[in-house]
């Protein structure tokens, strides 16, 4: 096969530039290219870096950052609820006894987040293909993650910060959480479209489809508890 003058000086070019740096030492990139300009075409060529690996290296970190936080915070003398736990017997008394069950928080954590970030990738990718999406699904897990990571990284610095400097979190941390949160669901909205190749509205859909079913089956957990007790409790007189 005959090389034309162009592909000789690609591949000069190439060789000038040596090895491609492995797609791990990428995610930083990735991470602030995919908070701060967020778009389809960023996502569609971030794709093509995705494997399982990457992806399950991302849901540890995930994992990890409120732990970290956590971590930090505790080093703090949190008055920012209004209770100094240093130096209140009875709460500190209560944060020993509570060690046990963030344990088991964490370990729950460690079944159910990567559980539940799998299931919604699985249900926005079978949306974004019955749509005609042409992506793979491990391109579309290892794109939410490059969002996901970073903003969670965020959120949970700058509730640290109140934190140090004894600021009241209880309005504040629910409001950083949803801000973060809302930003991540338009991130994820150009997330299904680049990976996908399908157009605005049919990405918002799939986007939304996971949080509509999430919503009915609260609800309809509620009303089922409600329907328990309601049976029950008669039957305690």
């Amino acid at each position: 096969m005959r090389w034309n003058s162009q592909q000789h000086a690609q591949a000069a070019h190439a060789q000038t530039l040596g090895p491609a740096p492995h797609p791990i030492r990428r995610l930083p990139f990735f991470y602030i290219k995919a908070i701060t300009r967020p778009s389809a075409r960023t996502f569609a060529r971030a794709a093509e870096y995705a494997s399982w690996k990457l992806v399950w290296i991302q849901l540890a970190v995930l994992l990890l950052i409120p732990v970290v936080m956590g971590l930090l915070r505790s080093l703090f003398r949190d008055t920012s609820t209004g209770v100094d736990t240093h130096s209140n017997l009875i709460f500190g008394l209560l944060s020993v006894i509570t060690v046990g069950a963030t344990i088991g928080a964490f370990i729950l954590k460690v079944i159910f987040v990567p559980l539940l970030f799998l299931i919604e990738v699985s249900l926005q990718y079978l949306v974004a293909r019955f749509f005609k999406g042409n992506g793979h699904y491990v391109g579309h897990a290892f794109s939410m993650l490059l969002y996901l990571v970073p903003l969670s990284f965020i959120g949970g610095v700058i509730i640290t910060l109140f934190v140090a400097f004894h600021f009241s979190t209880l309005f504040f941390a629910p409001l950083i959480t949803l801000l973060v949160f809302c930003y991540g669901v338009v991130i994820n909205v150009f997330v299904v479209r680049g990976v996908h190749n399908i157009d605005r509205d049919k990405a918002i859909i799939a986007v939304a489809v996971p949080y509509i079913i999430g919503i009915l089956a609260v609800f309809g957990l509620v009303i089922a508890l409600a329907h328990y007790l309601s049976s029950s409790l008669p039957g305690l007189h």
